[in-house]
């Protein structure tokens, strides 16, 4: 089974390779970053996967939260496409789709906006003191946030395949992951794991042998 995976805001091909970097059949999409919105980038993953995956192959997607929100809306996609599904949608730090973010950010000052990624956790907050990498990150991070806080939910046709979903005991209550149950006709299950916001690096070891088991089905 082939895992795809989509990064969260500000990362890259890169970003999950102290989980994945052992296997074989992954393969990490980047945003291209283009000005034309989140529903551009969904169609180019699209026509990735549609080059990528032979008749046949067996796949599952992972993203953690806005490459969650990205892998949904490519399985919507998908489906109503009636292209071949994975065997399985993984998302971790994103609360229920129809739960509007609390806080937007993209519009504050850099400096008001860099304390607010530092508050994320995730990113090192010596970062702030090279202007180099902050003049050089920023405008992605910034550029990402406002494809998530423009995205406005929309009541679609459940999807037809399970998805395993996780969350941080910080980043989110049980109340705000359970509209996970209502995306998709298959099971759902919702796992709390202890962490912040990038609870998934604090677990290496357990995703490791998630995915183990899921690529290998043992």
């Amino acid at each position: 089974m082939k895992i795809i995976s989509f990064h969260f805001a500000g990362g890259n091909q890169y970003s999950f390779n102290k989980i994945f970097q052992h296997y074989k059949n992954y393969t990490s999409f980047e945003l291209k970053r283009h000005t034309y919105g989140l529903e551009k980038e969904v169609e180019d993953f699209v026509c990735l996967l549609k080059e990528l995956l032979t008749e046949g192959t067996t796949y599952a997607i992972y993203g953690h939260s806005m490459g969650a929100l990205l892998g949904y809306l490519v399985c919507q996609k998908l489906q109503e496409e009636k292209l071949p599904l994975p065997q399985k949608l993984i998302v971790s730090g994103k609360k229920a789709l129809n739960i509007p973010r609390e806080k937007k950010i993209a519009h504050l000052s850099d400096e008001d906006f860099w304390n607010e990624i530092i508050d994320l956790g995730g990113t090192p907050s010596e970062v702030k003191n090279y202007p180099e990498l902050l003049n050089y990150y920023l405008p992605i991070l910034r550029h990402d946030f406002k494809l998530v806080e423009n995205y406005q939910y929309e009541k679609n046709v459940p999807l037809n395949i399970p998805i395993d979903v996780f969350y941080g005991s910080q980043e989110a209550t049980e109340e705000e992951m359970a509209g996970w149950h209502d995306e998709s006709t298959q099971k759902v299950t919702i796992t709390l794991l202890p962490g912040n916001h990038f609870f998934i690096f604090d677990h290496v070891e357990y995703f490791k042998n998630y995915f183990e088991n899921l690529i290998y089905k043992k």
